[in-house]
C-alpha cells in the first residue's frame, strides 16, 4: 500500500500471538498506530513486549473482567478523541462488543473513513445465535466496509449473516511460529512412553477434566502434562492425585517458556466444548506435534482437517471421555511413526506465519482504498 497509508487497529488488548501480525502489518504500511482498551485482561498473565515498528496506545478505560463470559465489558477512554489525533486513513476494528468499538464505528462512519472489521467468532463459539442480540451484532457488523475473518467458520458465520462473501477476506490466525518449530529434526527420534500435553488455561470450557478422565482411561501407557491455571486448579489436582503420570506445572508468560514444553510433547490435546479459535494448535503444529483438536473450535477444519496431510484429528468433546480416550489410545499406539514425522508436520504449521495473515489484512484494506 501507499507510504502515506496511516492504519489505526483497535483491539481490546495485548496478546503475544498478535504483537508479530502488529509488526508484520506495520511494515506494509505508512504507520500502524494499535489502540487497546487495557493492556491485557485480568485472567491474562503474558509479558508484554514493546516495538518500534508500530505505537501502542492503551485507552484509560473502565470496566472489569467477567469471568461468566471470559470477557472484559470495558467503557470510555476517549476513542473519537484519540482518533481524531491520529488521523487515519483507514481503521481495522477487531471487535464490536465493548462501547468503544461501537464508538469507534461511529466515528468511521461520520468521518468517512474506510472500516474493517477483523472478525473471529462463529455460530459454534457464539453465545447468541439466534434473537435481538443476534440481529444487533449483524446490524453493527454490516456497518463495515470489508472484512477479514480468522478461518472459515467466521467467513461462512458472516456470509450467513448476510454479509456480501465478495467483501469477506479470508487470513489465518497465527502465532510467532519461528519461536516454536526450534529443534524440531533434533527430536525425531525419541524412545520411551508417548508424552500427551495440554497448555491453557484451567477453566470448565476448555475440557481439561475430560481429558484427565479420558487418560485415566486409556489402554497404552503415556505421559500427560498440563500447563497453565484458572479456576479449576484445585480439582484437576484432586482428580489426578492418584495418577504417578500425570504433572501439573506453572502457566507460561511468552512464546519461550511454552516452546519447551512442545518440545517435550508428542501429541497435544485441545478437548475445549467452546472456543473462537484455538491457537495452541498452531503453536503445536509449528513445533511438530501431533494434535487432537476439538471439532467446536475455529483452528480445526483450516489446520487440522483439511491439511495436506495427517497432523492430527478431529475430536467431539460431547462424547465423553470414553471416546477421546480410544483416539489417544490410537495415536500412542503409533507414536514413532508421527514422532518420525515431526518435521513434515512443523513445515505445515510453519506456513501459518504473521507475515501470511498481515498480507491478508492488506488485501482487506485493498478493497476500501478507494472509498
Amino acid at each position: 500500500m501507499s507510504g502515506s497509508t496511516r492504519v489505526v487497529l483497535l483491539s481490546n488488548t495485548y496478546a503475544p500471538n498478535r504483537a508479530p501480525v502488529w509488526r508484520a502489518l506495520a511494515e506494509k504500511v505508512g504507520r500502524l498506530d494499535v489502540i487497546l482498551l487495557r493492556d491485557q485482561e485480568a485472567n491474562r498473565i503474558w509479558d508484554i513486549d514493546t516495538d518500534k515498528a508500530y505505537t501502542i496506545h492503551t485507552l484509560r478505560t473502565y470496566g472489569l473482567y467477567l469471568p461468566f463470559i471470559d470477557s472484559g465489558l470495558y467503557w470510555g477512554g476517549g476513542i473519537g478523541k484519540k482518533l481524531t489525533s491520529l488521523d487515519p486513513t483507514h481503521l481495522i476494528v477487531s471487535g464490536f462488543s465493548a462501547p468503544p468499538f461501537l464508538e469507534a464505528i461511529v466515528w468511521a462512519r461520520k468521518h468517512n473513513i474506510p472500516l474493517v472489521q477483523w472478525y473471529y467468532s462463529h455460530a459454534l463459539s457464539s453465545r447468541f445465535r439466534g434473537g435481538l442480540i443476534h440481529w444487533m451484532r449483524g446490524l453493527i457488523l454490516r456497518r463495515a466496509d470489508a472484512w477479514a475473518t480468522a478461518g472459515t467458520m467466521a467467513r461462512d458465520y458472516l456470509i450467513n449473516m448476510g454479509i456480501p462473501s465478495e467483501r469477506v477476506v479470508l487470513v489465518s490466525n497465527p502465532v510467532d511460529v519461528c519461536a516454536f518449530n526450534y529443534g524440531v529434526d533434533d527430536i525425531r527420534v525419541r524412545n520411551g512412553p508417548a508424552r500427551i500435553l495440554y497448555i491453557g488455561q484451567f477453566i470448565e470450557r476448555k475440557g481439561i477434566v475430560l481429558l484427565v478422565e479420558a487418560f485415566r482411561q486409556m489402554k497404552c501407557e503415556a505421559k500427560l502434562r498440563l500447563v497453565g491455571y484458572g479456576s479449576q486448579e484445585v480439582e484437576l489436582r484432586e482428580v489426578s492425585a492418584d495418577m504417578d503420570n500425570v504433572e501439573i506445572l506453572p502457566p507460561t508468560r511468552n512464546p519461550k517458556e511454552a516452546a519447551k514444553h512442545y518440545r517435550w510433547a508428542d501429541i497435544v490435546v485441545m478437548p475445549s466444548t467452546r472456543e473462537v479459535w484455538g491457537l495452541v494448535v498452531n503453536e503445536a503444529l509449528a513445533a511438530g506435534c501431533y494434535v487432537l483438536s476439538s471439532n467446536v473450535a475455529g483452528v480445526t477444519p483450516d489446520l487440522v482437517e483439511n491439511a495436506p496431510l495427517d497432523v492430527g484429528r478431529s475430536i467431539d468433546p460431547s462424547l465423553g471421555p470414553v471416546p477421546l480416550a480410544h483416539v489417544m489410545d490410537e495415536v500412542v499406539e503409533n507414536i514413532n511413526a508421527y514422532r518420525s514425522r515431526r518435521g513434515v508436520i512443523s513445515s505445515w504449521g510453519m506456513e501459518f506465519t504473521p507475515e501470511r495473515t498481515a498480507k491478508g489484512l492488506i488485501k482487506t484494506l485493498e478493497q476500501v482504498r478507494s472509498l
